[in-house]
């Protein structure tokens, strides 16, 4: 069953000519009515190509569509009307094709993409691995973007904003983030039906950050026959219903549970010493369908979390080297994390819609961190003997969050016109405590010390303790319009964000442009302002903080398609940031931070794509990123965190038969840039235990080495009876290369160890009936 409508204006498409095609050439085809609808009855289960045509829009093809037996399988297609002074043209699902009046490096993926991806490990975010100007590592569940970092990427599910997307992010060790972000995402690929993702020059609408704009969608349940799921691996089980709620009328459902343990996981790769985080992730979506065509949505997730790290995890670190312990942290953690929304879309008129969604968003988190001293007691102690000082920093964070948003759009005689207003009103309560002063040997060269002597820093109660609540509303406004002048089409718009947290507000304007230059050649570009938010644990951590502004990102984008045939396409954008008002931590022993920092983001993403034909599909990208930053417009520049001037990847698809598919990936890339230190020894004098500390004193200035992976994904189907079985092997970085992008430090040996990259192996069965 295929449901054909307008991108634009939501309406259903009638006497749109849809061809399926099975994968020994055979064709069938049929017309929609004047639903939007197609239906084909008696097709064999297996996989089958879509093309979709309608006059006065562009065609679309799907090129991999599973049919189940005794199943209706539900494809939901949306057609973009031809642009002014443009040849019809066809748009690939799951391809670089990018969105028009946007950045060429936009791409859309489908289900399908997502759920074969190899490297994925059942995540949806690294399924993202391979797209223009994205790098991710595979470690974490994370991505970085033109130089940009983990939490510069703005995230919306199911067009509300949900920046806890990921787990373990915070306090997965003592005051830091997780480097790179947090070890799993709260979305399995099965769960999600589209992920669109622009790496720049998206509209008004969306508001800011510096890296990119990721929308997930949560896959809408089959209208019309139930199916069940479980998904069994190593880490643990997911059960899922997508169908008829049975209930109500023209209402749809999909449902997702599951509970994982990593340290079953982490144990049998050889990584004891982690320690042991569980997480349990229950979705649920409904949607219903209105003959007038509006839908109403009903979102909910839940998404707890627990991390413990103990004594037995502190022993298992010194595998390498027995005596020499290499990690000596303790961490309790539990996390609870929510969110509910409604989404109303309504259609007026001939070609006015309007969309209304409420959503409440809570998350709460509990977070104790110490550390223990094996290394004061002889070497066989039982560990329950082992010296231990827990907690030393106890954090509390309760977070909830109302909001509105409400998005209108109407064709005119000049193109589209869009507005929209977003209002939400922030409740925090967050708290850190020190349990009493607290020693630590890794510290930057300008950090207060009472003495340049002292070769270590000592967070204190004084300095640290904080206690932050307060009650505030957010609110921003956009206008858009669209214009059609000739072979030209021009995207002007205006955004107006108000914070009363910080008591700031600020306007952005957005243009973006396209124009096809023949029937094989677009060009397009872009430009902005985009406002970047402080964190809410910058501003909570201590009372100078709460006056920090909008970190303002100023980004161009030139970009080129070039469809080289029906199956290939290139794609080249250079792109240019200039951040101003950046936040920069002025001091780490009292956790101060100012808008006085600075930098500049250059560079060039190209991508090679054949698209999926005769079985099988490939991508090429390179990547070339200058991204620098100054603490002061007098200071001196460095290479940002994430900076890595050269990023190449190679990946395909390969369906051997109906049974078999084998996915991999090749990436390499430059490492990433760290500082310069020294280590400085015997820090606390004669008469006390031997502690190393390491002294940073240059900015970004040494390199790891270069960042190499190969990612492998199998996958077996095979029917029995009325259930399908899909056995799979995953295998993030199967020839375990180290891939350093951070160190350790061991204040009782002095090294300086940087973390060396590992296979990760995920291996398991799915069952759907």
């Amino acid at each position: 069953m295929v449901d054909i409508k307008d991108q634009a204006t939501l309406r259903t498409l009638e006497s749109a000519r849809v061809i399926v095609t099975d994968r020994d050439g055979r064709r069938t085809e049929a017309t929609s009515n004047t639903q939007g609808r197609v239906r084909f009855e008696g097709l064999a289960p297996g996989l089958y190509e879509l093309r979709i045509t309608q006059a006065n829009y562009n065609s679309v093809r799907l090129p991999s569509v599973r049919v189940i037996e005794d199943k209706t399988t539900p494809v939901n297609v949306a057609l973009v009307a031809v642009p002014s002074g443009m040849e019809e043209v066809l748009i690939l699902g799951s391809g670089n094709t990018g969105r028009w009046l946007s950045s060429a490096g936009a791409t859309e993926l489908d289900r399908e993409a997502l759920r074969s991806s190899a490297g994925s490990g059942g995540d949806v975010l690294r399924a993202l691995d391979g797209l223009p100007g994205l790098f991710s590592d595979g470690e974490y569940s994370s991505f970085t973007v033109r130089g940009n970092g983990p939490r510069d990427n703005q995230i919306l599910v199911d067009g509300v904003p949900f920046d806890n997307v990921v787990h373990f992010s915070d306090n997965f060790g003592e005051l830091e983030d997780v480097e790179g972000g947090g070890r799993y995402s709260v979305f399995a690929p099965n769960t999600i039906g589209k992920a669109d993702f622009q790496p720049g020059g998206w509209s008004a609408a969306y508001g800011g950050r510096a890296g990119s704009l990721l929308q997930l969608e949560v896959a809408e349940g089959n209208p019309e026959t139930p199916s069940y799921s479980a998904r069994i691996d190593i880490a643990g089980l997911e059960v899922g219903y997508d169908g008829p709620t049975g209930v109500l009328d023209n209402t749809s459902m999909l449902f997702s549970a599951r509970q994982l343990n990593f340290g079953r996981l982490f144990e049998m790769v050889g990584l004891d010493d982690v320690g042991e985080p569980e997480l349990t992730d229950i979705i649920l979506k409904t949607t219903t369908r209105f003959d007038s065509g509006g839908t109403f949505n009903f979102l909910a997730i839940h998404a707890p979390e627990e991390y413990n790290r103990d004594i037995d995890h502190v022993l298992a670190s010194d595998e390498d080297k027995p005596g020499t312990y290499e990690d000596v942290d303790l961490v309790s953690q539990t996390a609870d994390n929510t969110l509910v929304s409604l989404r109303w879309q309504h259609l007026l008129g001939e070609s006015a819609d309007l969309t209304n969604s409420l959503y409440y968003r809570h998350y709460g988190e509990e977070s104790q961190s110490g550390e223990a001293y094996p290394d004061l007691v002889p070497l066989d102690t039982p560990a329950s003997e082992v010296p231990q000082r827990f907690p030393i920093i106890t954090s509390q964070r309760d977070e909830s969050e109302i909001g509105w948003r409400l998005d209108f759009g109407y064709d005119n005689i000049f193109g589209r016109f869009s507005a929209g207003v977003r209002v939400l009103q922030l409740d925090l309560d967050l708290s850190l405590a020190l349990d009493d002063d607290w020693i630590r040997y890794e510290y930057d060269q300008s950090d207060f010390r009472p003495s340049s002597e002292q070769k270590y820093i000592v967070l204190t109660p004084e300095s640290l303790n904080s206690a932050y609540a307060d009650k505030s509303v957010q609110y921003a406004g956009y206008l858009e319009q669209s214009f059609a002048l000739g072979p030209l089409d021009l995207r002007a718009g205006l955004r107006f964000d108000a914070d009363e947290l910080t008591g700031h507000d600020a306007v952005s304007p957005r243009l973006g442009t396209s124009w096809p230059v023949g029937e094989s050649v677009t060009l397009t570009a872009t430009a902005g302002r985009y406002l970047q938010a402080p964190r809410i644990d910058e501003l909570a951590i201590d009372s100078a903080n709460t006056n920090l502004d909008y970190e303002k990102i100023d980004q161009l984008t030139v970009g080129m398609s070039y469809r080289y045939s029906d199956n290939i396409e290139i794609f080249i954008e250079p792109y240019y940031q200039v951040i101003s008002d950046r936040i920069v931590q002025l001091d780490g022993v009292n956790q101060t931070y100012g808008n006085i920092g600075e930098g500049t983001s250059f560079g060039v993403d190209t991508a090679i794509t054949r698209y999926f034909a005769n079985g099988w599909s490939a991508s090429a990208t390179y990547s070339y990123n200058d991204a620098v930053y100054k603490d002061s417009a007098q200071g001196e520049e460095y290479d940002a965190d994430y900076n890595r001037p050269h990023a190449f990847g190679l990946g395909g698809v390969w369906e051997i038969n109906q049974r078999w598919k084998v996915s991999s990936r090749v990436k390499w890339a430059s490492g990433r840039p760290f500082g310069d230190f020294i280590v400085n020894d015997n820090v606390l004098g004669d008469g006390e235990p031997l502690r190393y500390s390491k002294e940073t004193i240059s900015n970004n200035t040494e390199r790891y080495d270069s960042y190499s992976s190969v990612n492998i994904r199998v996958d077996y189907r095979r029917d029995i009876g009325p259930m399908d079985v899909i056995a799979f092997v995953d295998i993030i970085n199967v020839l375990g290369a180290e891939n350093p992008n951070n160190s350790e430090f061991n204040e009782r040996t002095g090294e300086d160890t940087p973390e060396e990259g590992s296979m990760l192996p995920l291996l398991g069965l799915r069952f759907e009936w």
